[in-house]
């Protein structure tokens, strides 16, 4: 490839596509929003100042969706952390399988709500596994879904989503820190204790800085599972802030709307700014200590087998959903309805009961396999095939816009001089940790104008533009070595030649982590799906699987797997392409 001397072009147009599809989608509208939290209601019109945010932080049911909400961050988010963070310590003590346990615990994280949630069913259902063992030991049973115990199963759910990510995040930090900190911290003589509070944590700061940001963001992202398991009113131990905004979308109640977006942003934004000013000060606290050595692995031969068991447990648990619904897939309609009825029949009634009611029985391997539900939903069910094709022709054009829109503004982003660059990218990253439920908002009220409500663009147009991808291929960039930009730059190449020759080839472990995490979200997609579209038939599959969990098992088992399918090809693609690139793989 021969590079031409040709005048240096600009990189405005680089970033002005990004730049106005998040101006355009969130910024603007959401801005100028702020009109109807100043409105009495959408009728009259008649400006009412700040009534309304005084109104809605004294609303009962604001505040139990803020207590709720508050509840569950404060429980789940350090619990998640915790395990992450030693379970990211046990895989560096693993000789080899890291690769394996981490696309193992990543499962989770990118199979959709859909397909898991009858899982957690037969587990806290009345008639669940739960109940079933505290039956077995003549312990009060408990109806979860009203008790005050409702929020454990939001947090056991969120873990497990959540634990895999997060642990790689942090063991990306931890291969990063010097491993000469702790031979010289051995000879001085200081304790595992004091290496873990003095060493590890300081220079993990900020890692774990983005982890806990990353996990309070997802925090909200649970709503999907929620919402599948409780529906629009559950119970008031389980009501959160997503409830009460997307009760307020189904009314169109646009004032008391954007009033509790506008709140929950400051709410976030707070939390975020006082995140960062804390691990600032914190790692401002650690000083760089300079010496020469090789570090030597410590680690006994009894810490190296606990750490495999630990693994290896892990990710049975990781898994345990998948295989279930895998297994089940392959069971007839009979046996599937004699092992998850709540109802005594003639097939079931040696399993174990209570006062007229079947317990589930959990099943991985059928007594007669068959693919009868298969056949069943790919010849006759053409709601299942309409729907597969609605989440085809929504994901593709999504993918599509973002792997062109995200690398340009990327490049823009990292290689630009202008002065007020890094100010606009904290914006990008403002918009990306906002919760789903304060960018609904700035998003329907474009699409409304735009007259898109009902069509798949209401969808795809705002997920183009998401700053996500810009983020992410950006952090990338950083780590890209200048000499090749200024040598390229010196011999007369373009921002274009630069970009398409020398930047982009080398960006395949960036694009490919775009994909999967964008392919995960709106593959996944219900809240959107659920605001924007209207009829039934546009609906995506990851709706129609909610609808027919209760109706069909058979049809749904088997419709979960063949959802499952596309997810999977796009993350084993995904992380074959992580894998080959040697030097910036940490597996």
């Amino acid at each position: 490839m021969k590079i031409k001397r040709v005048k240096k072009d600009r990189l405005l147009p680089y970033i002005l596509p990004s730049l106005c599809g998040i101006l355009f989608f969130y910024g603007i509208p959401f801005i100028l929003s702020f009109y109807y939290a100043l409105l009495n209601n959408m009728g009259e019109k008649k400006l009412i100042g700040l009534k309304n945010f005084s109104n809605t932080l004294q609303n009962p049911m604001f505040q139990r969706g803020l207590k709720n909400q508050s509840l569950f961050i404060a429980i789940a988010v350090p619990l998640c952390f915790i395990l992450a963070l030693f379970f990211a310590l046990q895989i560096m003590k693993l000789k080899k399988g890291k690769k394996l346990i981490f696309l193992i615990s990543i499962i989770p994280f990118v199979i959709p709500s859909g397909t898991s949630i009858y899982f957690w069913k037969c587990i806290f259902d009345v008639n669940g596994l739960a109940n079933k063992i505290l039956y077995s030991l003549n312990i009060p049973m408990v109806n979860w879904y009203n008790s005050k115990w409702v929020m454990a199963i939001a947090v056991i759910i969120f873990i497990w989503k959540n634990v895999g990510a997060t642990s790689l995040i942090l063991y990306v930090g931890l291969n990063q820190i010097p491993k000469e900190y702790y031979e010289i911290s051995d000879i001085e003589g200081i304790n595992r204790f004091q290496k873990f509070y003095k060493i590890t944590l300081v220079y993990l700061t900020p890692i774990i800085f983005i982890s806990i940001i990353l996990l309070v963001v997802n925090s909200f992202k649970i709503f999907k599972e929620i919402y599948l398991l409780f529906g629009n009113y559950p119970g008031e131990n389980i009501y959160l802030l997503q409830h009460y905004m997307n009760n307020h979308f189904f009314r169109l109640n646009l004032q008391k709307l954007t009033t509790a977006a506008y709140l929950l942003f400051v709410i976030i934004g707070v939390f975020i700014c006082l995140m960062f000013l804390l691990q600032k000060r914190y790692s401002d606290t650690f000083n760089t200590l300079n010496f020469d050595g090789s570090y030597k692995n410590t680690y006994s031969k009894r810490n190296s087998y606990f750490a495999s068991s630990f693994s290896i447990i892990m990710g049975l648990l990781f898994l345990l959903p998948i295989i279930f619904i895998i297994s089940n897939s392959f069971m007839g309609e009979l046996e599937i309805i004699s092992r998850y009825t709540k109802d005594i029949t003639q097939y079931n009634v040696t399993d174990l009961t209570a006062n007229g009611m079947h317990f589930v029985n959990i099943g991985f391997i059928s007594d007669n396999p068959t693919i009868s539900s298969y056949l069943n939903v790919l010849f006759n069910n053409p709601k299942y095939l309409k729907a597969y094709l609605n989440s085809i022709l929504i994901i593709v054009p999504i993918l599509v816009g973002q792997s062109i829109i995200s690398p340009l503004a990327a490049y823009a982003f990292e290689y630009s001089k202008w002065r007020y660059k890094e100010i606009l990218f904290f914006i990008y990253i403002l918009i990306m940790l906002m919760p789903l439920q304060v960018l609904l908002v700035p998003n329907y009220l474009v699409v409304d104008w735009l007259g898109l409500v009902d069509t798949h663009w209401a969808i795809i147009l705002p997920a183009i533009f998401n700053p996500i991808g810009v983020f992410i291929i950006r952090l990338q960039l950083k780590g890209f070595p200048k000499e090749c930009i200024e040598a390229a730059q010196n011999n007369g190449a373009t921002h274009f030649q630069i970009f398409k020759y020398i930047v982009l080839p080398n960006m395949k472990s960036s694009i490919a982590i775009l994909v999967v995490l964008i392919f995960t979200e709106y593959w996944n997609v219900i809240e959107q799906g659920i605001v924007f579209l209207k009829t039934s038939s546009l609906e995506p599959l990851s709706i129609y699987l909610s609808q027919i969990v209760d109706e069909n098992l058979g049809v749904f088992f088997s419709t979960s797997c063949l959802y499952l399918i596309p997810v999977f090809i796009i993350f084993f693609i995904g992380s074959k392409l992580l894998s080959s690139n040697d030097n910036k793989s940490v597996l």
